[in-house]
């Protein structure tokens, strides 16, 4: 495992997709990563207070891809192949949020992670996901040639 946890580079105001999100850092031990964010008015449902569910797909997504190069002796791209999101309900504009992912393990290039957003404020849970990435998908043919 690399010395620093590469999600401490990616989420950082240097990188495209966090530079304009209050995405934090928080830990990674024991293959759990977590981060914190408040969720942002870009995200918001017409004529609500509420979050489009896409925000949350797309922190589960990238706190989950953060977690499998987190794990990686040598850094090299990665791919989702499978996300299940499961929507308990919609993050409120403005609302501190908790991801936490965990890399639950690797078998012949494909890592396996499962992870959930809760509230800051009281724990509720707002979304739980299961991902399955490819690693190395560079040098990977997408179907027979």
């Amino acid at each position: 495992m690399l010395s620093d946890h590469p999600a401490q580079v990616l989420f950082t105001s240097q990188h495209p997709l966090t530079a304009n999100f209050d995405l934090k850092f928080i830990s990674s031990n024991d293959q759990v990563l977590v981060v914190t964010i408040t969720t942002p008015q870009d995200f918001a449902t017409a004529n609500s207070e509420d979050a489009h569910t896409g925000f949350s797909t797309l922190m589960l997504d990238t706190v989950m891809g953060s977690s499998v190069f987190g794990e990686m002796k040598t850094m090299q791209p990665i791919a989702t192949i499978k996300l299940t999101t499961d929507h308990i309900r919609q993050a409120k504009i403005g609302e501190k949020i908790v991801c936490t992912a965990r890399f639950d393990g690797e078998i012949e290039e494909i890592a396996y992670v499962s992870a959930e957003i809760r509230s800051q404020a009281d724990d509720s849970l707002i979304a739980t996901a299961l991902g399955t990435f490819m690693i190395g998908t560079r040098n990977r043919p997408l179907g027979d040639a």
